[in-house]
């Protein structure tokens, strides 16, 4: 029965991540648990100027899912912002005070809920004192991507909206679905010998060789991982730009050829050809193998993926995506699974 079991899990239906919308000066994404969450990014296209109010604070928020999901807003402080207590306000009256830690304030329970109350006719979310306003993160689009969350976790027309409220009590809202559950092969023992003779060959057969020509020195090393159950994760270098380090992933069994590992869900949302992993690694520790592709050099937009060994191929178990390159390094969750071993 328990083989039966961890075949169900290994058979589920392929990921379906959940959407990421901007708004404004604000992007949104909800996951497939229905936890959503929301983070400001700069008012406009472009940086903000040197000195720029909308340069020195991110804000971000989440909301957990069901009828007793609440509000955490953090506010990430300019570095040495000092002990002393902050003051978060709006235009229009509202304000409460906090003391930062490691340049953070976290605001949660009610406290989080009156600055979501605050939000939804504000015009800018300032930080500072009494006397002057130190960072700002515009509040344009934030009443729509509040509205979005609403929608996802079916809180509209109930009391727990943050707008599309409602005389609906919290009962109303559903329960977040189950996490999806995803039996991975531990990694362990010795990994397979990577020959000399095995590189060539697969440096001529995916082309990742003829990156390199005309450089000078060695070749990238491949990374070699064993995987369990007799099977060993080859990363082969395939390029590199200025931010972002192409990995052509191989799966070897022993003494055999290797052969392109397979993923239930593209790295980087490729959706033809041969899959990459870009700024590849491997924890050994929890059998993760992630990839993080920078749509540029700050990193304030892109996307990561995180994916477990089932035997037969990588099944995603974190998905996180930020599509709007506009100041913030707040990638947002689109998808989750409980990683179970075997």
């Amino acid at each position: 029965m328990l083989t039966i079991a961890l075949l169900a899990l290994t058979q589920a239906a392929a990921p379906q991540q959940g959407p990421i919308k901007s708004f404004g000066a604000w992007v949104v994404a909800c996951d497939n648990a229905k936890r959503c969450e929301m983070t400001s990014i700069w008012p406009d296209d472009s940086q903000p100027e040197e000195g720029s109010p909308y340069d020195q604070v991110s804000v971000s928020i989440d909301r957990a899912a069901g009828p007793a999901g609440g509000f955490t807003v953090e506010i990430q402080l300019p570095g040495n912002s000092g002990s002393d207590p902050v003051q978060v306000s709006t235009e229009r009256g509202f304000s409460i005070r906090a003391v930062p830690k490691n340049d953070l304030l976290r605001f949660t329970g009610a406290d989080a809920a009156r600055i979501i109350a605050a939000m939804v006719d504000g015009t800018d979310l300032r930080v500072g004192d009494e006397t002057s306003v130190t960072g700002m993160a515009s509040l344009k689009g934030s009443s729509a991507a509040l509205r979005f969350i609403d929608a996802e976790q079916g809180r509209v027309g109930t009391m727990t909206a943050a707008v599309a409220k409602g005389a609906k009590p919290a009962s109303a809202v559903p329960a977040p679905p189950v996490l999806p559950r995803i039996a991975y092969v531990r990694p362990i023992g010795a990994a397979a010998r990577f020959t000399p003779a095995m590189r060539r060959a697969l440096d001529k057969s995916s082309e990742c060789g003829s990156v390199y020509e005309g450089g000078t020195g060695e070749l990238p090393g491949a990374e070699v991982h064993a995987l369990g159950g007799g099977k060993t994760l080859v990363l082969l270098p395939c390029g590199s730009g200025a931010y972002n380090f192409s990995t052509a992933p191989y799966i070897l069994s022993g003494n055999g050829a290797p052969v392109r590992a397979r993923f239930d869900v593209s790295p980087g949302m490729i959706a033809e050809g041969p899959q990459e992993l870009v700024n590849a690694s491997f924890d050994a520790k929890n059998g993760r193998l992630e990839s993080y592709s920078k749509g540029r050099g700050i990193g304030d937009c892109g996307s990561a993926e995180a994916y477990v060994w089932d035997g037969a191929m990588f099944r995603l178990v974190e998905a996180r995506s930020m599509p709007e390159c506009r100041g913030s390094v707040d990638w947002l969750t689109t998808w989750r699974a409980q990683a179970v071993p075997k």
